[in-house]
C-alpha cells in the first residue's frame, strides 16, 4: 500500500462513520467509575460531553504520535494548559457550556493539525470550504425536506461503499501483520466519531436559524461527503 493510501486508511480510522449513527453517545475516554474531579464527573453525566471526550482522546493521540522534539513538547504544553482551563470551568456560571467550548476549541485545532500531518493540509474544514451547501443545492427545489432526504440517502450509499473498501484494506493489513489490529482500532474510532458527529450536528441545529430539521439534515450530508473524500485519499 502506498504512503498516501496508508494516510487515507489512518484518517479513516479517525474520521469515521458520519451518518446512519445510533442515537446513543459513546462513552468518554476514561472510566466513569474512576472519575476523579468535577470536570470528569460532569462529562460522565452528559452524552454530549462524553461524545466530545471520546473523539478528543484518540485524535490527540494520533497527532502526538506524529510529532517529535519541540513540536511534541509544544503540544503537550498546550494540553496541560487546556486541562487546567477545562477544569477551571467549575467556577463558571454554566460549567457544562464552558466544558463544551473548551473541547470544541482544542478539537478544532487538533483536526487542522492532523490534516496537515497526514493529508498535506486538506482536512475536514478545508475540504468542505469550497463545496456547495446542501441547503443551497436544495434551494428552489420546491420541497426542501424531500430534496435533503434524497441527498442524505445518496451520501449514505456512497459512504457505505467507501467504508466497505476501506474495511477490506484494514482486514488485509491485519492479515499481513497480526499485531496491527487496524480493524479493532477502526471500530473504536467509528463509535467515537459517530458520537462526535451527533454532537456537532446537534450543535448546528440548536444554533442555526430557520428549519432545525433542515439544518440537521444538511449537516449530515455535508459531513458525510467530506468523509467520503477522506476515505478515497
Amino acid at each position: 500500500m502506498t504512503m498516501r493510501g496508508m494516510a487515507g486508511l489512518t484518517l479513516l480510522a479517525l474520521l469515521s462513520m458520519i451518518s446512519m449513527a445510533p442515537a446513543h453517545a459513546a462513552a468518554p475516554s476514561f472510566d466513569c467509575a474512576k472519575a476523579g474531579n468535577w470536570a470528569e464527573k460532569e462529562i460522565c453525566k452528559s452524552d454530549d460531553l462524553a461524545a466530545l471526550d471520546a473523539w478528543f482522546a484518540p485524535l490527540y493521540g494520533q497527532v502526538a504520535q506524529r510529532l517529535t522534539g519541540k513540536d511534541l513538547d509544544a503540544l503537550k504544553a498546550h494540553r496541560k494548559a487546556w486541562v487546567k482551563a477545562r477544569n477551571d470551568c467549575k467556577a463558571e456560571a454554566d460549567g457544562d457550556a464552558c466544558l463544551k467550548a473548551r473541547y470544541q476549541e482544542f478539537t478544532a485545532d487538533l483536526e487542522r493539525q492532523f490534516a496537515q500531518l497526514v493529508g498535506g493540509g486538506s482536512g475536514v474544514k478545508a475540504a468542505s470550504a469550497d463545496a456547495k451547501s446542501p441547503l443551497t443545492e436544495c434551494a428552489g427545489q420546491g420541497d426542501t425536506k424531500a430534496c435533503l432526504e434524497k441527498l442524505v440517502e445518496a451520501a449514505d450509499a456512497g459512504l457505505a461503499d467507501a467504508e466497505t473498501k476501506a474495511g477490506d484494506a484494514a482486514a488485509q493489513r491485519d492479515q499481513a501483520d497480526q499485531n496491527a489490529h487496524v480493524g479493532d482500532r477502526l471500530a473504536e474510532a467509528n463509535l467515537a466519531w459517530r458520537a462526535y458527529r451527533n454532537t456537532e450536528c446537534k450543535r448546528r441545529q440548536q444554533g442555526g436559524s430557520g428549519d432545525a430539521t433542515a439544518v440537521y439534515s444538511s449537516c449530515l450530508v455535508e459531513l458525510t461527503r467530506v468523509r467520503i473524500r477522506e476515505l478515497q485519499m
